[in-house]
């Protein structure tokens, strides 16, 4: 019995890197937008990549985890795109927000691997809302979502699937969200 040995699997730790863009044009509107950290369910605030086998069974990769929650992922992958997006003058995380002229909230809805039979996809829904911070109403709301086959049926492949879905949904969400601050706000800020 001593000369077996018992080893714990090793850990793998995934991340998604976000794509800076340069905005060429001035910015929409010269508002200040906040960020606030999206809520989620519990198990999408837990560090473990999920798979869905069923409409209701979730399961978790146990040595195969994000680098942080998929809801901190994707508040901090959407937070940058917005940033490189030009479509306001200053973009900030909720708790370096102050005097922000509108606050941007939203909820991870899906961010996970699921498998139906044989066939494997990546599968990112979120939804945003725009309000002011003054106020308190409501200037915008979208959800999207994006679901895509995977390339490769394994733990990287499931990775970048879910990432390339993080992306599209983010562009998504973006355009509809400039679409509406050039309604609302064209080159004026807020009173």
């Amino acid at each position: 019995m001593a000369a077996v040995s018992c080893s714990t699997p090793r850990v793998h730790y995934y991340t998604m890197e976000t794509p800076h863009v340069t905005p060429g044009a001035a910015p929409a509107v010269a508002w200040h937008i906040s960020v606030q950290r999206f809520r989620a369910s519990g198990v999408l605030s837990d560090d473990r990549i999920i798979y869905r086998e069923g409409p209701s069974e979730i399961n978790f990769y146990e040595y195969h985890r994000w680098a942080s929650p998929p809801v901190d992922l994707a508040t901090n992958y959407l937070t940058h795109r917005l940033k490189d997006s030009g479509i306001c003058l200053r973009v900030s995380s909720h708790n370096e927000g102050a005097g922000s002229d509108y606050t941007l909230r939203g909820q991870v809805h899906h961010f996970e691997e699921v498998d139906r039979g044989k066939e494997a996809s990546a599968s990112v829904a979120l939804e945003l809302e725009l309000f002011d911070t003054k106020t308190r109403a409501p200037v915008w709301r979208e959800e999207a979502e994006c679901t895509r086959p995977l390339a490769t049926r394994d733990v990287p492949g499931v990775v970048r699937g879910v990432h390339e879905c993080l992306e599209e949904t983010t562009s998504k969400l973006l355009g509809s969200l400039q679409r509406r601050i050039e309604k609302v706000g064209g080159q004026t800020r807020p009173q």
